[in-house]
């Protein structure tokens, strides 16, 4: 069960981890669903975006596009038979409204990772597979932790519940956006115990069932925590 979180949207930058992605959802099919926040009208211009780079490598994938749409143009309508896709992506966007519509989802999306379906979560993508999320916010307690752009809508920190696929909670455009600083803010607030900082241009491999990571891509990702003291940690996991 392997997660390909990247802290941006598509670049050559992180080719490579959208190799190990294909390569991994090959050996279980050519279905491969892409999550876009939106309806079919809304979105449809956005996944070329993200299905050239898999059907660029493989010609053969098939893409099914999930659209996820308000409660009020219907309901998600998801792939038939999910057991047997072969790679979930999920894009890029605005934070708060991928993970409110993938919520009703979580225990599906948590079932078929469990299975071994490759996840690839772009930026938006990424920041919600945590069990805690940070989906946007640039003040803590009245305090500046992030730029304005960086809050989604929201002013301040905005931490919910996330999919729950892995512990610690994702920033991603960390060091476009001068995140560190919000994860530790983040720490203060929320219930979570580490926040993986992913810069621009970055990914972060996780093989869930073994906890491994590894960087690939242009930066670094910043391992943020927090002990019982209030004292943080930061690590520095430079690209393998």
């Amino acid at each position: 069960m392997t997660l390909f979180l990247i802290g941006g949207g598509p670049s050559k930058a992180v080719a490579a981890v959208v190799d190990e992605f294909v390569s991994a959802a090959r050996n279980r099919g050519n279905r491969i669903a892409i999550a876009l926040l939106g309806s079919a009208e809304e979105a449809a211009g956005f996944l070329d975006a993200y299905a050239d780079p898999i059907t660029s490598r493989y010609p053969e994938a098939l893409i099914e596009p999930i659209w996820l749409t308000d409660d009020d143009e219907g309901p998600i309508v998801w792939p038939t038979d999910p057991e047997n896709l072969a790679g979930l992506v999920v894009a890029g966007g605005w934070t708060p409204g991928y993970l409110e519509a993938l919520s009703n989802w979580r225990e599906t999306i948590s079932r078929l990772v469990r299975a071994g379906v490759p996840y690839l979560g772009w930026s938006a993508g990424a920041m919600i597979v945590g069990r805690h999320a940070i989906v946007g916010g640039w003040q803590h307690r009245g305090r500046r932790v992030a730029p304005e752009i960086a809050g989604e809508g929201s002013t301040e920190l905005d931490i919910r519940d996330g999919l729950a696929l892995i512990g610690p909670s994702i920033e991603t455009h960390s060091d476009a956006q001068f995140l560190v600083v919000r994860a530790m803010a983040a720490l203060q607030a929320g219930p979570m115990q580490t926040v993986a900082a992913i810069d621009e241009d970055t990914a972060l491999v996780i093989d869930a069932s073994s906890g491994r990571t590894k960087v690939v891509g242009a930066g670094r990702v910043a391992w943020v925590t927090k002990d019982d003291d209030d004292r943080f940690g930061v690590r520095f996991e430079p690209r393998g």
